[in-house]
Order: structure tokens, then C-alpha cells, then sequence
């Protein structure tokens, strides 16, 4: 549940940083005293600003408006994918003002792990010359299973870290000396839709990511799901799909994922057509199969079926109003993408059909805003 202060920043940015005290209790619901004391602790802080030279909007004292001093506060998101890192410093209206990404380096040991996690946090912060002072907190997106309570990174099979390695962040909060909260990187692009998105507080939004891993999101009634490895919410792409004998990074045998995910296309390519050299990539066999190549359709056929099964699952037990893709497999023009919703439409009840679908306005930094934004709910 947001705290008072995260509840009267976001009225304050819902009425375009022109409200007034009555405006924002309005806006909150919350009681008038206790909101008039959270807003003037705000002011007392310079997080809030009352505009100067307001006047009167009727008789007796003005109703003033307030603003956000953007400048006050930062937020750092960063989310480590399986093949790229990406950064994000965030002002307290979250415009981004620095980005940054690296190639994910794969995980080797705990140790090395988190100096390279540190560094990267570090260089970044150099880069960008931001006042480190004004970053209240850290929200951390993982391509993998995490512990949110604990801190902990559990697996991040898809660039090394076995389910069980148990990554206590401690000594990265330590470093940074500011407070971290961790999250998979599905449940911080679900976040980042639902505060900066093309459909922007949906009470009821799923989000899928089809890339090297794949794995979805789920807002419920205005509300994030967060996963948690003894409880996962979202991880479509390890259902076990019948006839399926791959094996995926998480040990088991006939997971979507490991037909379907990036890297696993490219091993069945190579299984599959091993003298077809120049169809060994995921985006090679999508440009053969849009180009009407019979052996990639075939392939990318199959992973598109995989991935519909794993999507109804999320539809009907979620009925969504919108689903919004993202990853690096997801593309207007892609095959498997287009696909994918070809066999969605196929095996969806009619009343499940009326789900909106698109892909994200946010970019490659998605899951880094996401982690902002949740940084900002957690630690302000």
C-alpha cells in the first residue's frame, strides 16, 4: 500500500503540479489533517513548492498551488537482463536524465558478481555527475527468481546464477550506501506500464516479455503482484509443455522457454538444420520465416504455439484489459511476434478476445523505470 507521502506526489503530478491541499485530499482520499500535515513536512523538506504570487481563487485566504521541486530527490533503476544491464537515474517527476547500459557480464561468483554490479552503479553515477545525496534509493529489476523481503537473488539462470545461489545484496546496498529493493524484471516493466505507459493506471494489465527468457507481469486491481520463488507469479516460460524435450537453465526438461527463448531457438536451429549455418539466431530464423523459408516456419511456428499456451494461461486466470508485450523477440514485423497472436486469437475463448494488445512505448529502459518507480514507493 503507497504511503501518505507517495500518495500526495502522485495527486500532486495527476493535477499537472497545479493542486491545492483541498485539490490533493480530494485526489487521495485522505483525511484532511493528516494530509495537511504530510503536505506541510513536504514543503518544510523543499520536496513540495507553493507557487509564488498565487492569488485568491475567492474570498478569504487563497487556496494556493503546489508543485514538486523535481530536483529534490532522485531515483536510481537499474535491471540486469540476460544480455544487457541497463541504468536509469530518474528526478522526482521521473524524467530520465541519465541512461546507461553495459553487456551483461556472466555470473562467475558472488563476489565478483556484486563488484561488477557496484561498478557499474559507480561509473554511472561518475558519468552522469548527479549529486549521489539526492538518490534515496535503488530499485534493482532481475532476469531471474528474487526474494523482495530478503534482498536476495535467488537464480538468474540465463546469465549464469543457478536456481539456490542466494545473492544476499547487502554488500551492493553497503557500497552504494543507499537502500535497494529487488524485484524480477517482469514484475518492474508491470510497474513501469501501469505509471508510464500507453495505458497508464489500467486497473487490470498483464505484461509479457519474449526475449532471450521469457516471463510476464501482473497488475490486479491497481495492485503489482510481486513474485516470490516459493510462490511465482508471471513465470510463463516455464510451464512444461507436452512433447517438449528441451532442457532449460532451471533444470528441468520441456519448459516453453527452452524452445522458445532466444538462445534456445538458436540450439534448436542447430539441432534442426545443422548445415544451415546462417539460420543459427533467433532473429535469423524470424527474417527466413517472414521470408516464407519452410524449415524456420516450422521452428518458429512451434515456439509461437508454445508461447500462445503460456499467454492464454495468463489471460484467463488474470481477464486482463491489456496486454502489453516487450523484448527483444517482439517486433510489428516479426514473425514469431505476429505469430504469436495469430494462435492467441486461435485458442482464446470469444470472451477473452477482447483483451487490448500492444507493444511498449517505454523502450529497452522499461524495466529500469519500473525499478525507479518502485524504489520511490518503497523508500520515500
Amino acid at each position: 500500500m503507497a504511503s501518505g507521502n507517495v500518495k500526495i506526489l502522485d495527486a500532486v503530478r495527476a493535477g499537472g503540479n497545479q493542486y491545492s491541499k483541498k485539490e490533493i485530499a480530494k485526489e487521495t482520499g485522505m483525511p484532511w489533517g493528516t494530509m495537511h500535515k504530510a503536505v506541510e513536512a513536504l514543503l518544510e523538506a523543499d520536496i513540495l513548492i507553493a507557487h509564488k504570487g498565487s492569488k485568491p481563487v475567492s474570498a478569504g485566504r487563497p487556496s494556493v498551488p503546489l508543485c514538486i521541486n523535481t530536483e529534490a530527490v532522485y531515483w536510481c533503476g537499474i535491471d540486469i537482463g540476460a544480455q544487457s544491464t541497463r541504468l536509469v537515474f530518474c528526478d522526482l517527476n521521473f524524467n530520465p536524465f541519465y541512461r546507461n547500459s553495459i553487456h551483461t557480464e556472466p555470473y562467475s561468483d558472488r563476489e565478483r558478481f556484486l563488484d561488477w554490479l557496484n561498478g557499474f552503479y559507480l561509473d554511472s553515477l561518475n558519468e552522469s555527475r548527479c549529486d549521489r545525496n539526492r538518490i534515496r534509493g535503488i530499485g534493482l529489476a532481475v532476469s531471474g527468481n528474487v526474494d523482495s523481503e530478503a534482498g536476495i537473488i535467488v537464480s538468474g539462470g540465463n546469465f549464469g546464477i543457478k536456481y539456490g545461489e542466494n545473492i544476499d545484496l547487502k554488500p551492493f546496498q553497503e557500497k552504494a550506501g543507499i537502500p535497494v529493493f529487488a524485484v524480477s524484471t517482469q514484475n518492474a516493466a508491470a510497474c513501469a506500464e501501469y505509471n508510464f505507459g500507453r495505458r497508464a493506471h489500467c486497473p487490470n494489465l498483464v505484461t509479457i516479455g519474449l526475449g532471450v527468457g521469457i516471463g510476464s507481469g501482473v497488475i490486479a486491481n491497481h495492485q503489482l503482484l510481486i513474485s516470490h520463488p516459493r510462490h511465482p507469479i508471471g513465470y510463463i516460460g516455464h510451464i512444461l509443455i507436452p512433447g517438449n524435450n528441451h532442457k532449460c537453465t532451471c533444470g528441468f526438461t520441456g519448459c516453453l522457454e527452452a524452445y522458445s527463448g532466444g538462445n534456445f531457438l538458436k540450439s534448436v536451429a542447430m539441432e534442426e538444420l545443422p548445415d544451415r549455418i546462417a539460420l543459427h539466431s533467433a532473429a535469423a530464423l524470424d527474417r527466413a520465416a517472414a521470408n516464407g523459408d519452410p524449415d524456420s516456419i516450422r521452428i518458429m511456428n512451434t515456439a509461437a504455439n508454445y508461447n500462445a499456451a503460456g499467454i492464454a494461461a495468463m489471460i484467463q486466470l488474470y481477464n486482463p484489459e491489456s496486454l502489453i508485450f516487450s523484448g527483444g523477440q517482439v517486433r510489428h514485423d516479426g514473425y514469431l511476434y505476429q505469430q504469436t497472436l495469430e494462435y492467441l486469437k486461435q485458442i482464446l475463448p470469444p470472451e477473452r478476445r477482447s483483451c487490448d494488445i500492444s507493444i511498449t512505448v517505454l523502450g529497452e529502459y522499461q524495466s529500469a523505470m519500473g525499478g525507479a518507480r518502485l524504489a520511490f514507493e518503497r523508500f520515500f
